[in-house]
């Protein structure tokens, strides 16, 4: 397909990759995974600089946890859910699982209604 970095750009002309995954991980065994061959090497100058975790105390689900408990309103959480569960319930088992289980970790509700939306094992969600 090309490079992966480039989708989504201006003047993009070639087809944009279709429906292929631009993201990873992902399902596919053929898609390209990320290559470690290619990392940033450390050096040492006054101390060793590389790429290291964020050192913030927030999660990936931290931010939408907040949206979904604090911002939203119940009809705002009713209607993700819903928006959510129909696209969802078209996937295989196995996507739908590994969604649910993030969206567990953002809040045990939210995974939990959208797994029984669609068809998502509740203990397969907690995960």
């Amino acid at each position: 397909m090309g490079n992966y970095n480039t989708r989504d750009g201006q003047m993009t002309i070639n087809g944009n990759g279709g429906g292929n995954p631009n993201y990873e991980p992902n399902s596919y065994d053929w898609a390209p995974k990320e290559d470690k061959s290619f990392a940033i090497s450390k050096q040492t100058l006054t101390g060793t600089i590389g790429r290291y975790p964020h050192q913030h105390p927030n999660d990936n689900y931290e931010q939408p946890r907040t949206l979904f408990n604090k911002v939203f309103t119940e009809q705002d959480r009713k209607d993700v859910i819903a928006n959510l569960s129909g696209p969802l319930s078209q996937c295989r088992q196995d996507i739908k699982e590994r969604f649910v289980r993030h969206v567990f970790k953002v809040d045990p509700r939210y995974g939990g209604d959208l797994a029984k939306n669609v068809g998502v094992d509740l203990n397969a969600a907690k995960l």
